[in-house]
């Protein structure tokens, strides 16, 4: 496996091998099987984005419904881009339709394409409230995001906080603090 590598990604595969080793204390093909499993899984998590943003929503339907539709509690798995250590949680998402609407499946796999990348938690947050208003072109839109942060659990575990939320809205919830209220009331 390492053969077949380039200069650097040999010597960054030489390096997390070194250092399975000696963290695990195990032999070097013992360490090395660690290592490719763990390879293997990260490509996998790192490689289900087959498809755009634009291809999720093409099916979409026109709708008369003029009031606000809430999405809470669909579950993620990401890495955090700093540390390469996951975070976990889940979006809520509401959405103030104008003339279009996706399906309730099409919210998930959004979650999916936006999770399944090396990402921040503020940057999904943001990216799922702009892909959301780019594709249905509804009144408004609001993301939230309320994650768990392996890394900071694992860097920090005396001052560790428990989860972390983020906030993005366009339209109607960046300007109406009653409907976002409303939103985030919905959320719980």
């Amino acid at each position: 496996m390492v053969s077949n590598l380039n200069k650097n990604d040999r010597d960054t595969f030489e390096g997390l091998l070194e250092l399975v080793q000696n963290t695990t204390g195990k032999p070097k093909e013992e360490s090395l099987a660690i290592l490719q499993k763990f390879s293997t899984e990260i490509q996998k998590k790192l490689s289900k984005n087959l498809v755009t943003s634009s291809e999720i929503f093409k099916s979409l339907d026109s709708v008369t419904h003029s009031q606000p539709i809430y999405l809470s509690n669909i579950p993620f798995t990401s890495l955090c881009e700093h540390h390469l250590l996951p975070f976990f949680g889940t979006f809520d998402i509401a959405v103030f339709p104008k003339d279009k609407i996706a399906g309730i499946s099409k919210f998930n796999d959004l979650v999916d394409y936006l999770s399944n990348n090396l990402t921040l938690q503020e940057k999904i947050t943001q990216l799922a409230s702009e892909i959301i208003q780019k594709e249905l072109e509804p009144d408004g839109v609001l993301t939230r995001v309320r994650a768990k942060h392996l890394c900071s659990d694992l860097m920090n575990p005396k001052s560790s906080t428990s989860d972390v939320i983020t906030t993005f809205s366009t339209g109607v919830y960046e300007l109406d603090y009653s409907l976002r209220a409303e939103a985030l009331e919905n959320f719980k």
